[in-house]
């Protein structure tokens, strides 16, 4: 089975050199180390710079990579992590050959058909040579214990040659989104406060207390759209006592601020301890 594309020229470009100026990897030759990561599934004007923060420090020789979206048009239940089977996925440059995982639960291939972010990474993952492709999602954890052995069977399921990589936005502040816990009326004062929290949680996770995360996730009711997969993703590196980096930090906020609403992205990079 193939995922055929579904956000052509609505998400990102149709027009293949238009797209390619966007998402075209350049590696860094002195920082090809990372193996997790955490990136946005914003619409690649908004998150294709982050996103090549991660490509372009990826390690290299890796040949499979599991991506962990949620899922945003397909119910999943609570510790569900769902999978399907696609022997490909169709991209705008070339195709990306599957491969299975058979410690999810299956049969949610409609999740994955669905799914603005796994389209986002397609193009990425297209510019790697013979690198193959496993989709998962998950939405909620109300159980550390669930996370915990998620990640353990990740770890034991998967070799050195496989990259993981969560997909989230972080906080969704505005009107817009029914969250506001720092003012109504856009400000730089508001901006640098809602950066500043996300920060902060991106911090606990990459220092492994998924614990303080939830606390203050739930806590603060955060617009958080991600979160799942992030801390399936944090509790693994902290299981491999990985050193974890913030690569960099943006917004969708547009100057003059016309708009009361905007998203916050970063991108996070876990790499083995030297």
């Amino acid at each position: 089975m193939e995922r055929k594309l579904r956000f052509k020229g609505t998400w990102y470009p149709s027009d293949k050199n238009e797209l390619e100026k966007l998402v075209k990897i350049t590696p860094e030759k002195l920082n090809k180390q990372y193996l997790f990561g955490v990136v946005p599934h914003a619409g690649l004007y908004y998150s294709a710079p982050l996103i090549k923060l991660f490509f372009n420090s990826l390690k290299e020789d890796i040949n499979k990579i599991l991506l962990i979206t949620p899922s945003h048009y397909y119910s999943l239940k609570e510790n569900v992590i769902g999978s399907g089977k696609f022997s490909s996925f169709e991209t705008p440059f070339n195709n990306i050959e599957g491969f299975n995982l058979n410690i999810f639960e299956s049969h949610y291939e409609k999740a994955t058909e669905r799914e603005h972010a796994v389209e986002m990474i397609l193009p990425f993952i297209s510019q790697l040579k013979d690198t193959k492709l496993c989709v998962t999602h998950v939405n909620e954890f109300n159980d550390l214990s669930y996370i915990h052995n998620y990640a353990t069977k990740i770890l034991e399921s998967i070799d050195d040659n496989t990259a993981v990589l969560a997909s989230s936005d972080f906080t969704h502040y505005g009107s817009n989104f029914n969250y506001t816990p720092f003012g109504n009326k856009l400000n730089d004062e508001i901006i640098n406060q809602v950066t500043n929290y996300d920060r902060d949680i991106a911090n606990q996770l990459i220092n492994g207390d998924i614990y303080s995360t939830i606390n203050t996730a739930y806590k603060e009711k955060a617009t958080i759209c991600g979160l799942a997969p992030m801390l399936l993703i944090s509790e693994m590196a902290r299981i491999k006592n990985m050193k974890g980096n913030i690569l960099g930090q943006s917004n969708s906020i547009k100057y003059p601020l016309y708009d009361n609403s905007f998203v916050s992205y970063l991108t996070l990079a876990w790499r083995d301890q030297e």
